[in-house]
């Protein structure tokens, strides 16, 4: 009797609550929505792995089949490979790419010309919005043996060929790809992390006889420190 008691009283707040802040919960349902249509609701295609799909049958209709495709994958003749490929370009995206946009915030930061700083703004913030079927196309382009990109290392004496030709150049293509499409978009956060740091301590360090490289190590870099963090977990 005591828990319905505790039950009821509850109920009986949160229609307080609700009749009190009517427009804050209007204003979340889109946000339920998103997350119930976009991210849960497909996670229940995830049980395809456990199955032996027939397009005719549907997912439900086609038999269950337990661990058998996960054990097919494990000893089949690719598993080490593809478990290599993927442990190399997550480590090299992450050595190279996760540091790119935090030097390219600092650089912009240095740049005094308002005009200028916006221009590389722009100019770094545009391949975030092409098409990735249009950066692909690009890139093949570019490598390929009559390429830009080719023909540039071929004034150096390297041979005139695609480069995804050759497997071991597939992931340095990968990543400074992927770190040349995102890396204006990505430095964002650190912009507005620094307009955040308190300009007292730049001043403070200056009457100290820092010049601008001890003021990046001792005052920006300690205040972008908590954003790099968060991110990186992230």
């Amino acid at each position: 009797m005591k828990q319905t008691n505790q039950n009821e009283t509850y109920f009986m707040r949160l229609r307080r609550d609700i009749a009190m802040n009517k427009s804050v919960y209007v204003m979340v349902i889109p946000v339920l929505l998103y997350y119930f249509i976009f991210h849960y609701k497909p996670m229940y295609g995830a049980i395809i792995a456990f199955k032996e799909f027939t397009p005719g049958k549907g997912i439900w209709g086609s038999p269950w089949v337990g661990f058998k495709q996960f054990e097919s994958f494990f000893n089949s003749f690719y598993f080490g490979r593809t478990l290599k490929n993927t442990v190399v370009i997550s480590l090299t995206s992450i050595v190279l790419g996760f540091p790119a946009p935090i030097i390219l915030a600092l650089l912009i930061n240095e740049i005094n010309s308002k005009a200028f700083r916006k221009t590389v703004q722009t100019i770094t913030y545009m391949p975030h919005f092409i098409s990735l079927v249009v950066v692909c196309g690009l890139i093949r382009d570019f490598v390929s043996s009559e390429g830009l990109i080719t023909r540039f290392f071929g004034l150096f004496g390297f041979p005139q060929v695609s480069m995804l030709s050759k497997p071991e150049l597939f992931v340095p293509i990968y990543v400074l790809s992927d770190i040349w499409k995102e890396v204006g978009f990505s430095s964002i956060i650190y912009l507005a992390a620094l307009t955040g740091i308190d300009q007292e301590l730049y001043e403070a360090a200056i009457i100290d006889g820092a010049g601008r490289w001890k003021q990046t190590l001792n005052v920006t870099l300690p205040g972008l420190m908590p954003t790099i963090v968060v991110l990186f977990i992230l």
